[in-house]
């Protein structure tokens, strides 16, 4: 066998090695991002069937949300609270689940209800408000969350008070809701002022229902008009692909990503860096206090 065919064989080999690491890798960072989080209602069902019986010390908080609450493309604020909080006390049940709407949310209700938690958390409409404007084109996240209508905030009100109804009626948890983080750190843009419009028809649903309401979308916007950011790309800008490969590929982290690209709360115009999530945390973890002590 000649010697240049050889080193052709050699290097075929290496490259299809490399093109199926990759492919393995890829397949794992898809899993990932549109599966579910680590201990998602099901699974902490699942998991716990038996404990569960027999502990009735440890209280079950359950998150509900999107990908800001689900945590892989975003600091994880459910993990700050745990490490606030303490574990003697309680089970974090995550709810959230990356590019899911409200309706989304809705769907999956029973198995949040099946939790049969002390407390929920709400904050989700960051994807209502942002694909009610388009923001953003199609993209495979569109194909997997199958949304029977274009989303409105009509539609959005809708569903939340359909997800707010059935927890009321079918558990007995204190529920806490959220108005959602800024999209984009443009005061000026349409986007940042839809996410206020979103918010404040969360507190108008709060106070209606009696609900404790966590104002995530003030005390963040309060924060960037003391601290002005200068983000280097505006929020029709896609930057969370970019975000999610550097994350995953290279072990960037959340936090020098934001700094890059000139946020001060956010990492890609939607998700939360460290100072973004600690308000959140902050938030709910004041409430939980307050209500355990009730």
């Amino acid at each position: 066998m000649r010697p240049g065919f050889t080193a052709l064989i050699f290097i075929s080999g290496i490259i299809i090695l490399h093109v199926i690491i990759f492919l393995t890798y890829y397949t794992i960072v898809m899993r990932l991002i549109f599966g579910k989080p680590k201990n998602n209602p099901k699974q902490f069902l699942r998991r716990n069937k038996n404990k569960l019986l027999h502990d009735e010390q440890k209280k079950r908080i359950v998150f509900v949300g999107d990908s800001i609450t689900h945590g892989i493309l975003s600091v994880n604020y459910i993990k700050m609270i745990a490490k606030e909080l303490g574990k003697s006390k309680f089970y974090y049940i995550n709810a959230g689940i990356n590019s899911h709407l409200a309706y989304n949310v809705l769907m999956r209700i029973d198995e949040i209800v099946a939790c049969n938690p002390a407390y929920i958390t709400i904050m989700i409409g960051t994807n209502d408000a942002h694909r009610e404007m388009k923001l953003y084109k199609e993209t495979r996240s569109s194909k997997r969350i199958n949304l029977p209508r274009e989303p409105t905030k009509e539609w959005y009100k809708e569903n939340l008070l359909k997800i707010i109804t059935i927890l009321q009626k079918k558990t007995n948890a204190k529920l806490a809701i959220c108005s959602i983080p800024p999209i984009g750190e443009n005061m000026n843009h349409p986007i940042f002022k839809q996410s206020i419009e979103y918010s404040k028809l969360i507190k108008e649903i709060a106070e209606k229902r009696d609900l404790v309401y966590l104002p995530v979308n003030e005390k963040q916007i309060a924060f960037l008009k003391a601290n002005p950011s200068k983000p280097k790309h505006e929020p029709e800008h896609m930057l969370y692909e970019t975000t999610a490969a550097k994350y995953f590929l290279l072990g960037h982290s959340f936090d020098k990503m934001s700094k890059h690209y000139g946020f001060n709360l956010l990492v890609d115009h939607l998700h939360l860096n460290s100072r973004g999530a600690k308000i959140v945390a902050d938030l709910i973890v004041g409430f939980i206090l307050s209500q355990d002590s009730s």
